[in-house]
């Protein structure tokens, strides 16, 4: 239970595709940190995040410093979007009904939760599964912490560069990963073309129109 994010992707990725994916995330990761104070750890949530041929594992900073605060299992509001000031920003929008519903990005002391881990060659595990396609599951619960931000951006670089090779799926609304897409169009030239299809909750890809709204 908890805001997650999901993906079915090939047991083997094209090593140029990898590569554009990393080439791709570590741009975003600049701004990330630059602008919007995302700070990476590796996987457990110390260290350095993993960022090589092979792999991109990261977490959030478990030892982040941000002032701690109960919060329960959070879970974003309707149009939540943003990363807040940890500092002084009060985000809490409401309840439901096993924590806190937040308007912006944040943590209650630790920005680390569930490692983010996309491997070039899948690992498999005695429950790992795969879909009638073929394709291996993986999940990232992020508990709307900051680093959710750049789950979103690993997402959209691994969809634009494997296309058919990775699905991807949310409990979040196509308004939440908002930031995601603004950052990837912003450093990438690509972002704004998909969306969350509101019936499935599955990433796709949409023709973009010169009067739409950015």
């Amino acid at each position: 239970m908890g805001y997650t994010h999901y993906w079915y992707r090939k047991e083997e990725l094209d090593e140029k595709k990898f590569s554009q994916i990393r080439i791709d995330f570590l741009k975003v990761k600049g701004i990330l940190e630059e602008h919007y104070k995302v700070n990476l750890a590796g996987p457990n949530g110390e260290g350095d995040p993993v960022i090589s041929k092979d792999e991109i594992m990261f977490n959030g900073d478990a030892k982040c410093g941000h002032p701690e605060q109960s919060l329960g299992i959070t879970w974003p509001s309707e149009h939540a979007s943003g990363v807040a000031n940890q500092y002084t920003e009060n985000v809490k929008d409401g309840k439901w009904f096993a924590g806190a519903q937040l308007s912006q990005r944040t943590c209650g002391g630790d920005c680390s939760h569930e490692g983010a881990i996309l491997r070039r060659v899948f690992k498999k595990l005695s429950y790992s599964q795969t879909n009638d396609d073929g394709l291996h599951f993986s999940f990232c619960k992020t508990a709307f912490k900051p680093y959710d931000l750049a789950v979103l951006c690993l997402l959209i670089i691994a969809k634009h560069r494997l296309g058919d090779d990775i699905s991807v799926s949310s409990d979040g609304t196509d308004a939440q990963w908002y930031d995601g897409k603004y950052v990837c169009h912003m450093m990438l030239g690509y972002g704004f073309e998909y969306c969350i299809d509101e019936k499935e909750g599955k990433l796709v890809k949409r023709e973009v129109k010169s009067n739409d709204k950015i």
